[in-house]
């Protein structure tokens, strides 16, 4: 079942159950109020009929005459005149309409019908003397749900009470045909309002999950590779988030698409440059166009090295990139490190021109690997030296404070944009400057560099340095737990 199925039953069913128990309460409030209804009606038929009983009960000053005539003959009788006086027996329905009497001979439609009992259609009712003695009337029932009761007074003394019993459903035609009307017309009004929730239900099924189909159709998309997704996340909830969330996931898919063909774009070129030279030097040599000497072998060499190189930077920033560079942390001295890279790498600076100047902190220690702090240290070191113009300077510079050591070095020109220092640590990024890889290498070293300090949870950044060149930040946590 899909989820606007769901959704639809789900409000449809939801609404049903009120609509259920709405009706069933109002029912059950129908019935209740109809039968006090009922009741006061029988209140007022009492009232009327204890006016003709007290009548005759003033002229014999005994209920003898009520009990041998029968409580039904007082009851049904339309008129009595007792001492001049009619009796009110019979009261106007409260269907009809005022000033008409259905029974006239000039409201009737056809034939006279037989005038009806109203005793007939009444409850059952007894008269009781006022010691509570059963005097004539039904028998008192002891099944019925509730009672009436009406008290006969003359001259302010009780010389008699009226009862009647009534049902919890009224026995008399026209209430027992109103009260199926009233339920058949609560069956319809739900019928209809329950039509009335499945076509809002509907509407709302489709307004809900609109968006949710949308969803799907551009994670589709993306599933199939097209990700030129642009959804309109017009709404302010949470599918509106997913959506939004969705378009730039789509938004990064495309980059890394388009960096991973830059990046195998990059990479071929920088494996056939090497291979080109060298292909060409040994042909060159093959054809005797070139003689074999020790020139043409360090030319040859200095290839396969720059070769060697690329591999071996495109091999560890692939191990690092899926972690696959192993970590030992200790609590190590990484004055020394340095101490030792800027000795190692000096006479490389010499022979360019280059001043290398340090101004290094003792006794700076971390935690970290002092293997991958030492790879580190070369690799921003050679990046330094590679770019740096002959005759310019290098300073390496290493201190600590109270949250972490701070490893810097500042060269001189050529320099990067502000804009392009953080595109320095991309895989093979050229950078179209005098600060380029022309002489350098492949450009995955600063990229190793980056991988490393995260692994280290610490920070590495690029900015134009103060001495005309470029200017690379590391720091590295000194805390003695665990990483």
């Amino acid at each position: 079942m899909n989820i606007f199925r769901k959704v639809f039953l789900s409000f449809l069913g939801l609404t049903a159950i009120t609509l259920l128990i709405t009706l069933g309460l109002a029912r059950w409030s129908f019935d209740q109020g109809f039968l006090d209804f009922v009741a006061g009606l029988e209140q007022q038929r009492l009232g009327e009929l204890s006016v003709t009983l007290s009548a005759v009960y003033s002229r014999d000053k005994t209920w003898d005459a009520v009990i041998k005539s029968g409580l039904e003959h007082y009851a049904s009788t339309p008129a009595m005149h007792i001492k001049g006086r009619p009796p009110a027996l019979h009261q106007p329905s409260p269907l009809r309409h005022p000033g008409k009497d259905l029974d006239s001979p000039g409201n009737r439609a056809g034939p006279p019908h037989p005038r009806r009992n109203r005793q007939d259609a009444a409850p059952p009712t007894a008269l009781f003397d006022p010691q509570d003695k059963w005097l004539v009337g039904a028998k008192p029932r002891s099944d019925a749900n509730d009672m009436v009761s009406f008290s006969i007074y003359l001259q302010g003394e009780k010389v008699g009470e009226l009862r009647s019993w009534l049902d919890s459903v009224p026995q008399s035609e026209l209430a027992s045909s109103f009260s199926t009307q009233q339920r058949y017309a609560s069956i319809a009004i739900g019928l209809l309002c329950l039509l009335l929730a499945g076509i809002a239900s509907w509407l709302l099924a489709t307004k809900l999950t609109s968006p949710v189909k949308q969803v799907i159709h551009g994670v589709e998309r993306l599933s199939l590779g097209h990700y030129d997704l642009s959804l309109n996340p017009t709404r302010a909830d949470e599918l509106g988030i997913l959506m939004r969330n969705l378009n730039g996931l789509s938004h990064i898919l495309s980059e890394n698409r388009s960096a991973k063909n830059r990046w195998f774009a990059d990479i071929s070129h920088e494996l056939r440059t090497p291979l080109t030279i060298l292909l060409g030097e040994l042909d060159a040599l093959e054809a005797g166009i070139r003689p074999f000497g020790p020139e043409q072998i360090e030319s040859l060499q200095q290839e396969a090295l720059l070769l060697h190189r690329l591999v071996d930077d495109l091999y560890q920033l692939s191990l690092s990139d899926v972690g696959g560079l192993k970590y030992h942390f200790n609590q190590i001295d990484i004055s020394k490190i340095c101490h030792n890279v800027c000795s190692a790498l000096a006479s490389k600076a010499q022979q360019k021109g280059l001043q290398l100047t340090t101004q290094i902190q003792d006794k700076v220690t971390c935690l970290a690997d002092p293997q991958r702090i030492e790879q580190l240290f070369i690799n921003l070191l050679n990046n330094a030296i590679l770019y740096t113009q002959q005759g310019g300077e290098i300073q390496v510079s290493l201190s600590q404070n109270a949250h972490s050591a701070v490893f810097e070095i500042n060269d001189t020109l050529p320099s990067v944009p502000e804009e392009d220092c953080d595109k320095l640590f991309d895989p093979l990024y050229r950078q179209s400057t005098s600060r380029n890889r022309s002489a350098a290498g492949a450009g995955l070293g600063l990229t190793i560099c980056k991988n490393i300090v995260i692994a280290h949870k610490g920070s590495i950044t690029a900015s134009p340095s103060t001495l005309g060149g470029l200017c690379a930040r590391v720091e590295l946590r000194l805390t003695k737990d665990k990483i």
